[in-house]
């Protein structure tokens, strides 16, 4: 693949899509001023080249019943890493896995109905995995 460098147009259909990516190639175009085509086959490159690696919903947990979003933050074994990914994959409570440099390498972002359900669940899960030095968050709020 020949070397690809970012003009404007890409870094605004990247700004826009930022912001909402449910927006259609018209739209796109119509908010760049730019023709339809012309935004399509930029957006399908960005795609294409991993750019724009994916868009996905932000749901309101809250609002289905799971009021509790924590980010719980801990170091795993070096020989239960591959198993802890693959078990992180299936399991539908956990909705964001970040590694890290620092202390605690390894975060994840679990929702439940309440706290004490997912503190619980964690304290159950997590050991199974060699799993260390633990630490639960609440998250109060984001800020987009």
């Amino acid at each position: 693949m020949k070397p690809f460098k970012l003009d404007q147009l890409d870094l605004d259909i990247i700004d826009l899509v930022e912001e909402d990516c449910s927006l259609t190639y018209n739209e796109v175009a119509e908010k760049t001023g730019k023709n339809l085509w012309t935004v399509r086959d930029r957006m399908i490159l960005l795609r294409q080249r991993g750019i724009v690696k994916s868009c996905r919903a932000e749901i309101d947990y809250g609002k289905l019943g799971l009021g509790c979003k924590a980010m719980i933050g801990f170091n795993v074994l070096p020989e239960r890493i591959d198993d802890f990914v693959a078990f992180v994959r299936k399991e539908k409570r956990i909705k964001k896995f970040i590694i890290t440099t620092g202390s605690r390498r390894f975060h994840i972002q679990m929702v439940g109905e309440e706290c004490s359900e997912v503190r619980n669940y964690a304290r159950k899960l997590l050991p199974d995995f060699g799993i260390s030095d633990i630490d639960f968050e609440v998250i109060l709020d984001e800020i987009p």
